[in-house]
């Protein structure tokens, strides 16, 4: 019996017809696995970088401007929609005009958002700005905000959003200050 079993042990060893769809059956998860992790994350800093040229592309135009039309800046709102392909994911979008009071402090000039609205009233306190920023009396800087909420085509079940928020600041390039402007013609500086 002793010779049967030893027979019957080294056929077995020797067998290893099933070893490789054994190998693939316990990979393929871990693979898998990897496959879309990569294309998620790949998806995520894809998106990621969209988010922070069209707040730099908004800054960049508006901050080319004398003065801009509160219809001008609707427009520059649905071109950096277009720059974020957002597909209709939530998007908050605002242009900002700061300068700076009597002490020094920053203070909003003027506000725009992506819904028509004021975001910021004129005159109170902007603390948002990067420390390095410096604004000269009577100057203002172009402040452009997008808050994006993510969310992932693959992953929507387990992952729910994935917050982005950039920030662009840019300097006047054609004068000290950017007015904003109504239809009507009142201007804000």
């Amino acid at each position: 019996m002793d010779n049967k079993c030893s027979r019957r042990e080294k056929r077995f060893a020797a067998c290893v017809s099933g070893v490789a769809a054994t190998e693939f059956a316990l990979m393929a998860p871990i693979m898998v696995a990897l496959f879309f992790g990569v294309v998620e994350c790949a998806d995520g800093l894809a998106r990621s970088r969209q988010v922070t040229v069209a707040a730099e592309t908004l800054a960049d135009l508006a901050a080319q401007e004398l003065e801009i039309k509160t219809s001008e800046v609707d427009d520059l709102f649905e071109g950096v929609e277009q720059i974020m392909e957002a597909g209709g994911a939530p998007a908050t979008i605002r242009l900002v005009s700061v300068g700076v009071d009597a002490d020094g402090d920053p203070v909003v000039l003027w506000s725009r958002d992506n819904s028509g609205g004021t975001p910021y009233a004129q005159g109170s306190a902007y603390d948002d700005l990067p420390s390095s920023v410096l604004i000269d009396a009577g100057a203002s800087i172009i402040v452009s905000e997008i808050d994006y909420a993510y969310t992932s085509e693959l992953t929507h079940m387990f992952v729910k959003t994935i917050p982005f928020e950039r920030m662009a600041t840019r300097w006047p390039r054609r004068s000290m200050r950017i007015r904003l402007c109504s239809p009507s013609g009142a201007c804000v500086s």
